[in-house]
């Protein structure tokens, strides 16, 4: 009896793994299938992509060589015109204009722009604006940014303080874009910080803009968002802008190490004959990573005025802030680093490691 359960047992347990592979083979077939349909779609639309920019350079080379103001002078052919109703085509002229407009200046890129309102792709990107996917949206407001579509300005503004980074960064640039420093209106209300990377890409957009008016610096380096006033400050020091001199020396009273690092920044591009002092009353008061600021910023900025206080520092504790103070004293004293030998301790450790690099980097 048992035996013939065992049988039994074999014979069930047989199938279940016949089906089993069954199951595994088709599973295993349909992986196939989907890889080898999803690779012959890939080539498809590849060898669309080539056939289309065939078609898209043509009409691009139109528009760059038009001169009528009337109809945008670029001959639409039928197989085009059944073309633009297919989106991928529309993305593919939009991702052209762009690229042929960043390589082009003067009356082309109008033409250009003249030619992406025709075909009414700024209604492509506009709608991106309304896509839930963070990239898109972003690429939407690039686009509308690239093609210098400033009457979607509302729509782009309230982006600029978008929970995601990568929307409100290319909303804020896109306004920037569209109004050079006047633009940066944006800091008023934004909530979010701007990041180290987002703010170089802002002064770099700002690189050939002349603003007329600092005044709205003032009310930035006031701001509660820190980020703000760190931007504030760069932009002070990127225009040499006299004017918030009274503002940033208030800014090294703040708690923030950026800001003032970035105030420090400023001071000594911008300084005035009572700078060093106002940089050192702070000194005690300071971690390790701003003080070695501040006996930085005296290289540049002091003068034998500051002698003493940096002869003290040469008894500090910590050996950066030692090193530091003595290369301050060598491009100070009046003897320069001559001077630093005739400390008592000039042979010793870390004095005589520290004389040494000293007198190889001012060789050098």
């Amino acid at each position: 009896m048992h035996g013939y359960v065992f049988i039994v047992f074999l014979k069930i347990d047989s199938y279940r793994y016949i089906n089993i592979m069954y199951v595994f083979l088709l599973l295993l077939l349909l992986l196939l299938t989907f890889i080898s349909g999803y690779t012959i779609y890939k080539r498809r639309v590849e060898g669309n992509k080539k056939l289309w920019q065939q078609s898209i350079a043509l009409i691009i080379s139109q528009a760059i060589f038009f001169t009528d103001e009337e109809d945008g002078g670029v001959d639409i052919t039928y197989r085009i015109e059944m073309l633009l109703q297919n989106s991928m085509f529309r993305n593919c002229v939009i991702n052209e204009l762009i690229q042929a407009k960043k390589n082009l200046s003067g009356s082309s890129t109008l033409n250009l722009k003249k030619l992406y309102e025709i075909l009414e792709l700024n209604k492509d990107s506009f709608k991106k604006l309304n896509n839930i996917k963070a990239h898109i949206k972003a690429k939407g407001i690039q686009e509308l940014a690239m093609m210098e579509q400033i009457k979607y300005l509302k729509p782009i503004f309230r982006l600029t303080n978008n929970e995601n980074e990568l929307v409100r960064n290319e909303a804020q640039c896109a306004l920037v874009c569209f109004y050079g420093f006047l633009g940066l209106r944006f800091l008023n209300v934004t909530a979010y910080p701007i990041s180290q990377w987002q703010q170089i890409q802002l002064l770099n957009k700002l690189n050939e803009v002349k603003p007329e008016n600092f005044e709205v610096i003032k009310k930035w380096l006031q701001s509660s968002n820190e980020s703000v006033v760190v931007f504030s400050l760069k932009l002070a020091t990127f225009y040499n802008c006299y004017d918030v001199y009274n503002n940033i020396i208030t800014c090294l009273q703040s708690l923030s190490l950026p800001i003032k690092l970035n105030a420090l920044e400023y001071l000594k591009k911008m300084p005035k004959d009572d700078t060093a002092e106002q940089i050192i009353n702070h000194y005690s008061f300071e971690n390790k990573i701003y003080k070695l600021a501040i006996i930085d910023a005296l290289k540049e900025i002091g003068n034998e005025n500051q002698i003493s206080f940096l002869l003290k520092r040469l008894h500090d504790k910590d050996d950066d802030v030692k090193a530091a103070a003595a290369k301050c004293l060598s491009c100070l004293h009046p003897s320069g680093s001559a001077f630093l030998q005739t400390h008592l301790f000039a042979d010793e450790n870390p004095w005589k490691a520290i004389f040494l690099q000293i007198k190889s980097e001012r060789a050098a």
